[in-house]
């Protein structure tokens, strides 16, 4: 509750009217935007279950019509996730698909990654080992939505 006031009453720096904002800090995630691609990192090395609506939240915000949100986000630095996270990783992932949007995640730790494959979460949630790799999913991603959408019009 004190951290939602904190950030509340936190005073906005003056943005500059010639460069487009690529930028934004939310609650819990860095997000960068890079040829059309959000570049999102935790700002927190735990994420805990009582973020999720949080984080879902602040990614489905990302959404504009006509442009469905890709979202790489970098989980380096990760200590622990709860089973409820990877819940809500599967549905985002699923609703962002429906909607054409995509979301890899990458840096990965071993653990995590072993526990996504034992489950085969890995049919739902995308990973990638590296930011490379991941970029190549997303734009992947992005170019197929562009197909079909060019496919539907026609």
């Amino acid at each position: 509750m004190r951290t939602e006031l904190e950030y509340e009453l936190a005073p906005e720096l003056p943005k500059k009217a010639s460069a487009p904002a690529t930028k934004q800090n939310t609650q819990l995630l860095l997000i960068d935007l890079d040829e059309g691609i959000h570049c999102a990192r935790l700002m927190s090395w735990n994420l805990r279950a009582l973020d999720l609506n949080k984080l879902r939240a602040e990614i489905a915000g990302l959404h504009t019509p006509g442009n469905p949100p890709a979202v790489m986000m970098s989980m380096r630095g990760l200590d622990s996730l709860p089973s409820s996270c990877l819940g809500t990783f599967a549905e985002l992932s699923t609703d962002l698909e429906r909607i054409g949007g995509i979301l890899v995640l990458y840096n990965l730790p071993k653990e995590l990654t072993k526990v996504i494959k034992k489950t085969k979460l890995d049919r739902v949630i995308q990973t990638a080992k590296a930011r490379p790799q991941a970029k190549k999913r997303v734009l992947a991603a992005k170019k197929k939505y562009a197909e079909l959408t060019q496919v539907r019009a026609a």
